[in-house]
């Protein structure tokens, strides 16, 4: 036998048979571990356990029949408490009976495990600083959405009015920095004044200890959080924790953690004296969740060819599901409301298909795996996945989809609905084709919705017949595929890209980049960009000089990194290991400060100046860009935006099957 079933209504001294099923997945586990092959079937109903899996189980397959795995707690709204009266004097008139609380101690609980606030966003310094702490932190989510901590304001964001010291930042100004910074601790936070309504607002509130203030003070790919202290006769505000590059005039920011602004639905405040949670729940009658679990729900530690299928996946302050095995097959499932990442991979030849990711913390499905010194691809996929509203928590760098090492497939997902990247990779020869991706990149100016960069050695990544459209909103304006920082080696042809905001193509600079047959359509700011910031930092001491004129500059060391002349490397990337390191010849061309080997050809243009793009004269010299078009409407070249499609295909333009892009109903 080697089929077994788990009911939530079974008993672990059945026989683990379809009219018998175990009550645990543990022990299913334990009689699967007695055979080859095995198929283990859990039932409908809610599961708070799933075993990790290793090479004991290999060759097991794990099936969800309408089951869930949550790594919560649930309680029905009709078991919340009227809030106490003390409380509700400090809460806003007509809110006071909307809130409600939750005993925390009588859940059983540790409030002292899961009532701290720890910093979140891709750039804050917590980490820099002796008495700071670091974690997850505890997560509520109302009718199965993701609540936020009373925060002001309950949307978007305010602006900073003035600063008055920018703190011990890393950068100061643009472009300077400060050499040591990443050896020192402890950095002064600055100060920072704020509005006058704001401050007016803030005196209202009762107790302005442990709030907390985040925002993108600096940049909008830099968010970062810090508990702040205020000076209400000064306007003055501040962190704790630096920026990390510095803040200024206008900056977007909110305070958190605030009981006094527990006032629209979707929020809660967590009052650890007392022990007890106040919630304004999204709509009266949700169940009210909590993720109680700290490890991710579903893990495979070093197994192989186990397969996880047909799961709702929910509640971790972790990522749902963590492989770190090979051949494993991850399907069918629905990820959500998880802390950290949806689902990670790390190995080879493993596969995660048909699931859907939604409302995680941070990003969607990371790939990890292959060999950069043998060039050895993972050949891990991610195939027919509906990545969406994900990102919810952490705003930046938490791409949908991110592919790390060598060789991993992204294929027919469809990615949408997200602060910042859909599509992040770095090192060598993924394959990104056919997916859709659509409203990415909501809040971000200087990112792509295909990004990598700052590798001069990053070679071999594909990027073909895929559909890029409502990228950026109209106050941010963001790419649709980004090569940053000199990345060099990249390949992209038959894209379809639509209503990118600044560029279609971002071009940074770098090397033996191909961009040919693709297709801009809308008023994109500059549909073809190709710069030289490189050249530029070396040899007219341009922005980018810190990075490249020494050889203990960061792309060097980059570049170092990896054996770009060994046989192997050489063989297959001929142009890469001709490079010259030789600073005392800075006139070969093969210094890779230049932007050479480049073609940027015979790609369509359509935007109401009939403008083609921005191309550096250095890169012009030093590559190939030539037969690019230009049109002023669609009709001009007999293109249908129904259909995506030539309504007569242009002889000297291949056609892009537009068919198959995309997500592949089953």
């Amino acid at each position: 036998m080697n089929k077994f079933y788990v009911s939530i209504n079974g008993n672990d001294n059945n026989t683990g048979s379809v009219n018998n099923p175990f009550r645990t997945i543990e022990k299913a586990q334990e009689k699967a571990r007695e055979c080859s092959n095995a198929t283990v079937y859990v039932l409908e109903g809610v599961y708070n356990s799933f075993p990790v899996l290793s090479e004991k189980d290999n060759g097991t397959s794990y099936i969800g029949v309408n089951a869930t795995l949550s790594g919560g707690m649930e309680i029905d709204y009709e078991n919340t408490l009227e809030v106490p009266e003390k409380i509700k004097d400090r809460l806003k008139a007509e809110v006071k009976n909307k809130v409600r609380a939750i005993g925390i101690d009588a859940l059983g609980i540790d409030i002292d495990a899961f009532g701290e606030i720890y910093p979140i966003g891709a750039y804050h310094t917590a980490q820099k600083y002796d008495n700071a702490k670091l974690g997850t932190n505890f997560e509520v989510f109302s009718g199965g959405r993701r609540m936020r901590i009373a925060r002001y304001p309950d949307e978007g964001f305010l602006k900073i009015d003035e600063v008055f010291d920018v703190g011990d930042v890393a950068e100061f100004p643009d472009q300077n920095y400060w050499h040591g910074w990443a050896e020192r601790r402890n950095h002064r936070g600055g100060c920072y004044i704020i509005d006058r309504e704001t401050n007016y607002r803030v005196q209202t509130w009762k107790n302005l200890e442990n709030i907390w203030i985040f925002g993108y003070f600096k940049h909008d790919w830099a968010d970062s959080s810090a508990p702040v202290k205020f000076d209400t006769k000064n306007r003055a505000v501040y962190p704790e924790h630096v920026a990390r590059f510095g803040c200024k005039k206008g900056a977007d920011y909110y305070f958190y953690n605030i009981l006094e602004e527990l006032d629209a639905p979707g929020e809660y405040f967590l009052d650890k004296e007392n022990k007890m949670l106040y919630i304004y729940p999204y709509s009266e009658g949700d169940k009210i969740e909590f993720s109680l679990n700290e490890n991710p729900i579903v893990e495979i530690l070093g197994g192989e060819n186990i397969t996880i299928e047909g799961f709702t996946i929910k509640c971790a302050r972790n990522s749902g599901i963590k492989v770190r095995g090979n051949g494993c097959t991850i399907k069918n499932n629905l990820v959500k409301n998880v802390s950290d990442h949806g689902i990670v991979i790390d190995g080879y030849r493993n596969t995660v298909e048909n699931n859907e990711v939604t409302r995680t913390g941070k990003g969607g499905i990371y790939l990890y795996g292959g060999d950069r010194i043998t060039l050895t691809p993972s050949e891990n996929k991610a195939v027919n996945n509906y990545i969406h509203h994900y990102s919810e928590v952490y705003k930046t760098y938490q791409p949908g989809v991110q592919m790390s090492g060598v060789g991993s497939i992204c294929t027919h997902n469809e990615i949408c609905f997200c602060p910042h990247e859909a599509i992040q990779y770095d090192g060598n020869d993924h394959l990104i084709e056919y997916n859709n991706i659509h409203d990415a990149v909501l809040y971000s100016a200087d990112a792509g919705a295909i990004y990598t960069g700052r590798d001069w050695a990053g070679y071999g990544t594909v990027i073909r017949y895929n559909i890029i459209r409502d990228i950026g909103n109209e106050e941010l304006r963001p790419d649709a595929i980004y090569w940053d920082d000199a990345h060099s080696g990249q390949t992209a042809y038959g894209n379809i890209i639509i209503n990118a905001k600044k560029y279609g193509f971002q071009i940074g600079g770098g090397r033996d980049n191909t961009a040919i047959n693709n297709i801009i359509i809308g008023e994109t700011d500059v549909p073809l960009r190709f710069d030289c910031r490189a050249y530029e930092g070396f040899f007219e001491d341009g922005w980018y000089r810190e990075a490249v004129n020494t050889p203990d500059g960061e792309q060097w060391r980059i570049l170092n990194r990896v054996p770009y002349r060994s046989e192997i490397w050489a063989k297959k990337y001929p142009s890469l290991a001709a490079l010259s390191d030789d600073f005392n010849n800075t006139d070969d061309i093969n210094f890779p400060v230049y932007p050479a080997g480049n073609v940027v050809e015979n790609n369509i243009v359509v935007n109401s100046r009939a403008f083609l793009g921005e191309i550096m004269e250095a890169s012009m010299k030093y590559s190939s860009v030539k037969n690019n078009k230009a049109y002023k409407s669609v009709e001009d070249i007999g293109f249908d935006m129904n259909t995506l499609k030539f309504e007569v295909q242009p002889e000297d333009f291949p056609e892009i099957p537009v068919d198959k892009i995309g997500r592949i109903e089953e």
